[in-house]
């Protein structure tokens, strides 16, 4: 029986993506390497306001719209960016008077405040994020590194507060917490092995939200993926918290 269910789910598969192929019309946004030698920057703010603050009006709507985008976070942005690049027409709306939802910045004494952001990690190398806004944004997004010890996690307040440093790099972070809680060692190995587990089921979550809604519930109802992936482990079904305490001593 599970046999012929993997196998009915395999061919069914097989099936939505051929006719995906055969009758999408939009191209691919991502084909081509989009970016282009770094444009000069911009310091004028009456320029950059002329992009940011477009004030709403029904005369700038253009006709036979594709989709409209509600919110212009990073989120909706990426979205309404990718999907212009693949040809479709998108009007994007924010109630704020300038797009960026918390990325955006605002000027106060002439000094310049980012409202949300604080950094983002997986952009000193060419990852899966990186190549994303590298297209979206045509290469003219640049990244500063971040000191080796780029936060830190405090406990308490004045003198009774403890600082643990966070620190760039998987294995310095594990190295450090060693070296603080040695008679944790275990517990923070099998943490780390648990976290890098979750990581491997990446492709797993992007490929379950790009299937057909009856599908994806066709799948969950079989419970096939209780068979080959690890998405039901306690790594998955239990808060960092409850996960954290069945570790440690």
């Amino acid at each position: 029986m599970w046999f012929l269910l993997l196998v009915s789910l395999v061919l069914i598969s097989f099936a939505v993506l051929y006719l995906w192929k055969k009758y999408a019309q939009a191209p691919n946004p991502f084909r081509k390497d989009a970016r282009v030698p770094r444009k000069p920057y911009i310091h004028d703010q009456k320029k950059r306001d002329a992009v940011l603050k477009q004030g709403f009006s029904k005369d700038k709507i253009p006709a036979n719209l594709d989709a409209i985008l509600i919110g212009s976070g990073i989120g909706g942005l990426t979205t309404a960016a990718i999907m212009a690049k693949a040809g479709k027409r998108v009007l994007m709306l924010e109630q704020h008077d300038q797009a960026g939802g918390c990325c955006h910045t605002f000027i106060d004494k002439n000094y310049e405040f980012d409202v949300g952001i604080h950094y983002i990690g997986e952009m000193g190398c060419q990852t899966l994020n990186k190549t994303i806004v590298d297209q979206i944004s045509e290469g003219q997004v640049e990244w500063a590194p971040l000191d080796h010890e780029f936060d830190v996690c405090q406990i308490g307040y004045e003198k009774e507060a403890r600082v643990y440093p966070v620190s760039t790099g998987t294995q310095e972070w594990m190295k450090q917490l060693k070296k603080r809680f040695p008679e944790e060692t275990k517990a923070i190995e099998k943490y780390f092995s648990m976290m890098k587990t979750t990581k491997a089921s990446t492709t797993i979550h992007g490929a379950l939200k790009l299937l057909p809604l009856w599908l994806v519930k066709l799948i969950l109802a079989s419970r096939i993926l209780h068979l080959v992936t690890n998405l039901y482990k306690p790594e998955y079904t239990k808060c960092v918290l409850d996960l954290v305490k069945g570790l440690t001593s």
